[in-house]
This record gives C-alpha cells, structure tokens and sequence, in this order.
C-alpha cells in the first residue's frame, strides 16, 4: 500500500490564455473524434497554485472505441522528449497530467483514471510531490453554442482511498469511503490567464455575427447528438453485460452456500450417529472450507466507471435537447404560422 501524502488544500489552477486557444483549435481540428496529450507547468507550494503553461498533443490519435486515452509507448517517449526540450529552453515546467478534448463523460476509462494514479504515484515516490495530477477536459460540442466547455480535475479522495485498501473495489468499501460514479473525479478550481499578446490577438479575431445565426440548426448538433446517442448505447451494453457477471456470481454464491449448508448438515447427522452409537466418541466441529471454496466477490471499479459514463451521455442529450428545443421555439415564434 502507498504512503499517504495529503494533497495541499485548497488549491487553484491558472490556465494561460495561450494554452486555452490552443486546446479549443485541437477540439474543434478533430470533432467528433478525440484529441489527448500531455500538459506541462509549474506548482507553487507557498501559494498553492498550479500553473498549466504548455500542451501538445499525441502524434498517435484515435477517434473511437475505448481507445480516447492513448497508452502507446510511443506517447509516454514523446511526452518525455517534449518536457526535455522544454527545459532546454530554460523552461523549468514539469509534467502535470494530460488534456482529452471529448464530449462529455467519454473521459471516463479505467486506462484513463490508471495513468494519472500511475503518474500520481511516481511524483510521490520520487519527486515527494504532494500535488495531485490533473486532467484537463474539454468538450468541444458545447463551442457550437459559443461556450466554453473546460473543467479541470483530480482523482477524488474517496477513489483514492478505495484504490488504496486492500480489497479495493467491493461494496463494503465503497459505501465506507463514500465512493460512487458521481466522485470518481473531482472539480478543481480554475482560472485563464490572459497575457497582453492573447488580448491582441482577440481583437483581431472576427467575431461579428449576422442577426438569427444563433438559431441556425446545423448538422453538426444532429451528428454530436448520433455519437453520444451511440455512445451512450454502447455504455449500456457494457453496464448489462457487467451486471450479467454479478449475477452469475450472485448465482454461484448461492449454489456453493447451499452445498455447504447439505454438507454441514450431513457432516452433523453423522457425527450424531456416532455418538448414538458410542456417546464417548470424538466429534468435531464440520470444518467446510476444507471441501468447499466460494467464488471471489467481483469488482465494482469496471462498473463504477461506466455507470459514470450512462449519466454523463444521458445529461448531455437533455442539455442538447434543451438547447435545440430553445432554438425551435424560437424559430417558430420568428415565422408567420
């Protein structure tokens, strides 16, 4: 089990303006697929603020399947590579974590959540570094209704705990440590930095817009709508097909509890015959699991996870729906009907 190290609290994150343009241009280049990729800054421990100054993205990307987080070997020495130019260049920035541009809730994956514990681990070990990893999400769809969809967060305490017990993800431990798919993140404060450079730059950018656009129904919302519609199927499937495994435990369980319970009581008739037959005789206790081996209580992290995943997509086609549904309105309100 890993040496506990409290996390400083509370602490914020400062986003550079830069880093904010940078990652909506790498949402909207790969929507509706996924972008990820390692982040770099600074901590200050006196001040209890994290400062994200850098972010590139994986040469290796995915669009689909489990796949949004990319493990390749090839990212891990990429990332390495970019950090060493970084202080080449007399930038003394650290890795904190990673970004993933996705619509919301495709963040949660068990390769996903492992990486960052795995990261949070080493900077422990190594570096005594009691600042937890981040992970920054972007959703790309909401800039379709000009908003900007950006959250930072961390591995939640609860998780944390769970993660560190030794028999992990079971009931018990989950009730305890006050652990469900609603906080296996938490949302950490966070803040954009602009520079004198970036306010240039944004009053250079275009943004007149002609009257009514804003009610405009593109496509763009019908194909964002599909994917969480087939992305949230998917994670239904999923969520079946794991229950299916806890009731075939469930069914084992109770096989093997009711041919312990025949066998005790076989093994008690006995031992009553034999002191029947010769009240002195030597009896013992039925010792069942000599004979008998239940089955291993299964996990509840697969689980836990993708009933996080089934209420993300089922918040995000309310939102959706909500925002279309304004839209119509609003055009019907506009046409002489």
């Amino acid at each position: 089990m890993s040496e506990e190290i409290p996390f400083p609290k509370p602490f914020s994150v400062e986003i550079n303006a830069s880093v904010a343009l940078k990652l909506a241009k790498i949402g909207e280049n790969h929507y509706p697929g996924t972008s990820s990729g390692p982040i770099y800054g600074f901590d200050n421990k006196e001040t209890s603020v994290i400062n994200i100054c850098h972010l590139i993205s994986f040469p290796t990307q995915h669009t689909s399947g489990d796949d949004v987080f990319n493990t390749r070997s090839s990212n891990a020495k990429f990332q390495t590579e970019f950090l060493s130019k970084l202080r080449e260049s007399k930038i003394g920035a650290k890795l904190l974590g990673w970004f993933i541009t996705c619509i919301s809730g495709k963040h949660l994956r068990q390769t996903l959540i492992e990486s960052i514990l795995r990261l949070q681990e080493t900077n422990r070990k190594e570096h005594r570094d009691d600042f937890p990893a981040l992970l920054v999400v972007y959703d790309p769809s909401s800039a379709l209704d000009s908003l900007l969809s950006l959250k930072v967060l961390r591995i939640s305490d609860a998780f944390l705990k769970t993660w560190d017990s030794e028999t992990r993800f079971i009931a018990k431990n989950l009730i305890e440590n006050r652990l469900s798919y609603k906080n296996i993140f938490e949302s950490v404060p966070a803040t954009i930095r602009n520079s004198h450079l970036i306010n240039l730059k944004i009053q250079e950018l275009d943004i007149s817009a002609i009257y009514g656009e804003d009610l405009e129904l593109t496509s763009n919302y019908l194909n964002g709508t599909v994917q969480n519609a087939e992305q949230l199927t998917e994670a239904i499937d999923n969520f079946n097909h794991n229950l299916g495994n806890f009731n075939y435990f469930q069914r084992s369980l109770s096989r093997e509890i009711t041919k312990v319970k025949q066998w005790k009581l076989r093994a008690q008739q006995e031992n009553s015959q034999k002191l029947k037959i010769d009240p002195k005789a030597q009896v013992s206790e039925p010792d069942w699991t000599t004979q008998f081996k239940l089955p291993q209580v299964p996990s509840k992290y697969e689980n836990l996870v993708i009933s996080g995943q089934v209420d993300s997509f089922c918040n995000n086609l309310e939102s959706t729906g909500s925002v279309e549904h304004a839209k119509t309105s609003g055009i019907k309100e506009s046409l002489d009907l």
